[in-house]
C-alpha cells in the first residue's frame, strides 16, 4: 500500500496574513510538484488536509493536477498533535495523500518507519511529496520523494 505525504506549500506568515494563507510562490511551487506527479502517473484516490487554510489550498491545487475529486478535512494531524494517536486511529485509504504541516509530518514518517518519533528520517520541505509504501508485513519504508528544492 502507498500513501503520499505532503507539508502544504509556503504560506504568509501569521503577521502579513493571520490566516496564512498560501503565497504566490507557494502556490507555483505546489502546482510544479504535483504536475511532475501528474506525468509520472501517479494516481491518487483520496486527498486529505488538516483543515487549516494553506492546507486546504494546498490540497485543492494537487487536487486540480490530478484530478481527485475527494478531499477531506481530518482531525489529528496539526502541527503539534499526537501521531500515535492519529496512526492508532486512522485507517490509510490506498493512494490517499495527507497533507499537513511540520513536525507532525515528519514525525508521522518516522513513526510508521521505525516506530519512534524521533530521530527525523526524512527533512519535509514545503510542498514536496513523500512517498511511503507499506509491505506484506505491515513495515513502512520511504519509496521516493519529489521535492522542489535541493538543499
Amino acid at each position: 500500500m502507498v500513501i503520499y505525504l505532503v507539508q502544504h506549500g509556503q504560506c504568509f506568515d501569521k503577521q502579513t496574513d493571520p490566516e496564512r494563507s498560501l503565497t504566490p510562490e507557494g502556490r507555483a511551487t505546489i502546482l510544479q510538484i504535483a504536475k511532475t506527479a501528474s506525468d509520472t502517473g501517479i494516481s491518487v484516490s483520496s486527498i486529505y488536509h488538516s483543515g487549516k487554510l494553506r492546507a486546504l489550498q494546498t490540497a485543492e491545487l494537487f487536487s486540480e493536477q490530478l484530478r481527485v475529486s475527494k478531499i477531506e478535512s481530518i482531525e489529528g494531524i496539526a502541527p503539534l498533535d499526537c501521531v500515535e494517536n492519529f496512526v492508532n486511529h486512522f485507517e490509510f485509504p490506498e493512494n490517499s495523500l495527507i497533507i499537513g504541516h511540520l513536525p507532525f509530518m515528519e514525525s508521522l514518517t518516522s513513526f510508521l518507519i521505525t516506530g519512534n518519533q524521533q530521530p527525523t528520517i526524512v527533512k519535509f520541505q514545503n510542498a514536496g511529496i513523500v512517498a511511503l509504501d507499506q509491505n506484506e508485513n505491515n513495515n513502512w519504508h520511504i519509496k521516493w520523494t519529489i521535492l522542489p528544492a535541493i538543499d
